[in-house]
């Protein structure tokens, strides 16, 4: 089942292209369908629109996980999160060239091991030029249920996501490779502490996190 429908989000998405640099691979390679033993699956679905709505709207995508559209105007803390940040804060986060990581769990407590993976992935990745300690780089890991069933662990950037049955590490990680920096509005400012104080971070003021 989960292979017939990443089948059709293939089919339905368009696609799109960005600049990319010389030293990074190019953003625009074929997509993947049901690709290895988790059967890694990417499309691409260049957003209509990019709205900053009220926190709490309901909101509706066209592709799961969403990699764009309207959002709120606060954006999440880069790093992992120990709750599920709402999808309406982490697309804001997408949209300043950042990539998120998630995985198919109401919440950290509820899968510790798969998180643990995610986040020394997240780890591991180079340092992102464009951030400034304490920042790393532009990556937010959590938990996110509303993936689809059959979807265990997934990723989105602007425009793009990523749907896998298991951990592919060498998917993600080229994943990232790929789509990091690439959003409408590049910037790599701490964001909003959108869940639990545990998660630490940098609280920003509204005014200075909604742009």
């Amino acid at each position: 089942m989960l292979r017939r429908a990443c089948l059709l989000l293939v089919l339905l998405s368009g696609c799109s292209s960005e600049s990319s640099s010389a030293s990074r691979p190019d953003a625009d390679e074929p997509l993947l369908t049901d690709a290895g033993p988790c059967g890694v699956t990417t499309g691409s679905f260049p957003p209509a629109s990019a709205n900053h709505v009220d926190e709490g709207t309901k909101l509706t995508f066209v592709s799961n996980p969403p990699c764009g559209g309207d959002h709120f105007g606060l954006w999440a803390t880069w790093g992992a999160h120990e709750t599920a940040v709402p999808r309406g804060n982490w697309i804001h986060n997408l949209e300043h060239g950042g990539v998120v990581l998630l995985y198919r769990c109401a919440s950290r407590a509820a899968c510790p091991e798969l998180a643990a993976k995610l986040e020394a992935l997240a780890q591991s990745l180079p340092a992102d030029p464009a951030c400034v300690a304490p920042v790393r780089n532009r990556v937010v890991v959590t938990a996110d249920p509303d993936l689809p069933a059959g979807v265990q662990v997934a990723a989105a950037s602007w425009g793009y996501n990523l749907v896998a049955r298991c951990f592919d590490e060498s998917a993600l990680r080229d994943f990232y490779t790929r789509r990091f920096g690439r959003g409408s509005e590049s910037t790599c400012a701490q964001g909003f502490t959108t869940s639990s104080p545990s998660d630490g971070g940098m609280d920003a003021s509204s005014d200075a996190a909604s742009d």
